[in-house]
């Protein structure tokens, strides 16, 4: 299967977090029909393939996840549309195809293809990745950043559930009772406003930024809602650590609750991924910008993304240095117009490639 096949196939299989069995299995063959060693699927759904043997050992790793809601697979002149298009089945493929396409001779070095699962969720499959006790000596993951960028910092986020539970009351009577909605907007605007400005001089990566991402009420007795859930999602720059950003929302609800009390206010952690700066000075990194050079001319750009990936996770577990690459234009993720540029998947392909020939060469004999 040719690797723009390849790549329209895997988008034609629908596979949101949580439902990539199917995409799993197809992927698992198909890398057997390749020819990788050592194919197998893990406990949570991973899919890994191996090419070549010994050390250094050299680990793609892309997802095969996307968030929910299918775009239709289509080829528009160079362009192909599909969910996942850029984030980031188009990296996965390109990574599969670079390393299939590798001549390793005996003691050449070892490249791990990795497909985890939900990415775009909780992270449950590079979680187990690392349970697996892999021998990795580097690591590229597969993410936009376009063909001439190489993706070295990301911010860590923060999930947070708040339930605010107020005294019911006759809706006739409203003014004798708080209403537990009005209560949680209050707070979301003072948590909101606690955040401005920290670290916002120096960009949008440097600063704190809260995001209201679901709010639901109930009224246990059919008259004022006596209880509100938020669901807030805080990105974190790379100075805030997850416990110091715990604390700061802690502090909020203290005084929220000192100058606006309510019968209670529960706070629970619901996710959290740590912010992440990988070393540019690493050999990855190297190996990867002397790819990138040699294939497209540059110039190089070195981006700190605001979002996460699973870099963040594994860079910040393991001492093994890491990189992410991959083609298409991150400002197109999670869109319903999501697509890749054929021309720029293909040149992937030679950017994988050369990096991790780049990484190997001097191990080779």
């Amino acid at each position: 299967m040719a690797s723009i096949e390849l790549l329209q196939k895997i988008l034609e299989i629908y596979s949101p977090s949580g439902k990539e069995k199917p995409l799993a299995l197809f992927l698992r063959e198909e890398l057997e029909r390749l020819g990788f060693l050592n194919v197998r699927i893990d406990k949570v759904g991973n899919v890994y393939g191996e090419v070549g043997s010994d050390s250094p050992t050299v680990l793609l790793c892309g997802h095969m996840d996307t968030v929910p809601g299918q775009v239709p697979v289509s080829v528009v002149g160079s362009m192909l549309y599909g969910r996942g298009a850029v984030d980031a089945k188009s990296s996965l493929a390109a990574m599969i195809s670079a390393a299939s396409s590798l001549e390793l001779g005996q003691r050449s070095g070892k490249v791990i293809v990795a497909a985890v699962v939900e990415e775009e969720r909780k992270a449950k499959g590079i979680y187990q990745l690392l349970r697996e006790g892999l021998s990795i000596d580097c690591a590229i993951f597969g993410e936009p950043s376009g063909i001439k960028n190489i993706t070295f910092a990301y911010r860590g986020k923060l999930g947070l559930n708040v339930t605010f539970k107020t005294m019911s009351g006759h809706i006739g009577a409203q003014h004798l009772v708080d209403n537990a909605v009005e209560k949680a907007f209050e707070f979301w605007s003072m948590l909101k406003t606690s955040f401005e400005g920290h670290g916002s001089s120096q960009g949008v990566f440097y600063s704190l930024t809260p995001c209201l991402t679901r709010i639901s009420s109930l009224r246990t007795s059919g008259g004022v809602p006596d209880v509100c859930r938020l669901d807030i999602d805080l990105r974190l720059p790379p100075r805030v650590k997850s416990e110091v950003a715990i604390k700061m929302v802690k502090e909020v609800t203290s005084i929220f609750l000192r100058e606006r009390p309510v019968s209670s206010v529960d706070l629970k952690v619901t996710d959290r991924v740590e912010p992440f700066v990988a070393k540019r000075n690493a050999p990855v990194m190297k190996a990867l910008e002397e790819a990138i050079l040699e294939i497209t001319g540059g110039p190089i750009t070195f981006l700190r993304k605001t979002g996460t990936g699973d870099m963040n996770i594994f860079g910040s577990a393991t001492a093994v240095p890491v990189a992410t690459y991959g083609p298409g234009d991150s400002r197109l993720s999670h869109t319903p117009n999501e697509n890749i540029d054929l021309t720029e998947y293909l040149t992937s392909i030679q950017v994988y490639g050369k990096a991790v020939r780049n990484i190997l060469m001097p191990h080779q004999t």
